[in-house]
């Protein structure tokens, strides 16, 4: 009688098929290792993109910050020159048209003077300044006769325009008043306050002068 041991086949049957197990874990541990650094290097290839484009935009935004600063600027001068207007649109119909106004005091701004605001006021806002009268004159003295003859008559009310500023210079000042003075529509200018100032470590002289304008132009 023949007798056959299959124990060590069947051993090696399972020894084998371990391996195989083992070999198959392996290779999907080894592809799944490549897998994440392969992810890992496209993500490094996207943000070093981002960030080279990231710089790329901080360069035109630093490139492009004068050209704001410019544009910010005429922006602001824009709108100051709409209050201006505003201001002097508030004045009688008989009064000179408001851009003639605004025309004229730039038009005789001197170098190295600008002017910062252009304001309609009347006698009782100088006042409250505690302006003295003798600075202006008091223009409706000379009509106080007429105006008791005429008590029914409502008295027109004065017109002054406050004309706010900086200069270089005190020259620049005087000369700016100078020329004020010679504009016939206005029958009193004097000059309120002159203050010197430090803007940006340069020395200015911030100047406030007030323009007395009748009811009428006065004839040239």
């Amino acid at each position: 009688m023949i007798r056959i041991n299959l124990h060590d086949y069947r051993y090696e049957l399972r020894k084998i098929e371990i391996q195989k197990r083992v070999v198959k874990c392996s290779g999907i541990i080894i592809a799944a290792i490549f897998f994440v650094i392969a992810v890992w290097l496209v993500e490094q290839a996207r943000l070093d993109s981002i960030r080279s484009e990231t710089r790329k935009l901080e360069s035109q935004v630093a490139s492009l910050k004068n050209q704001v600063k410019k544009v910010n600027d005429m922006q602001a001068r824009q709108n100051r020159m709409k209050n201006i207007i505003t201001g002097i649109e508030s004045l009688r119909e008989k009064q000179l048209p408001a851009n003639t106004i605004v025309s004229d005091l730039n038009m005789a701004v001197p170098e190295g003077l600008w002017l910062t605001s252009i304001i309609q006021k009347d006698q009782a806002g100088l006042r409250s300044k505690n302006i003295p009268v003798i600075m202006f004159g008091d223009p409706a003295d000379k009509k106080k006769k007429k105006r008791k003859k005429k008590k029914k008559a409502a008295a027109p009310p004065k017109e002054f325009v406050e004309v706010s500023g900086y200069a270089l210079t005190e020259k620049g000042v005087v000369e700016y008043m100078g020329k004020l003075q010679e504009l016939s529509y206005y029958e009193t200018t004097f000059l309120y306050k002159s203050a010197r100032k430090i803007i940006g470590g340069q020395e200015v002289y911030k100047f406030i002068i007030y323009c007395y304008m009748p009811e009428k132009k006065k004839s040239a």
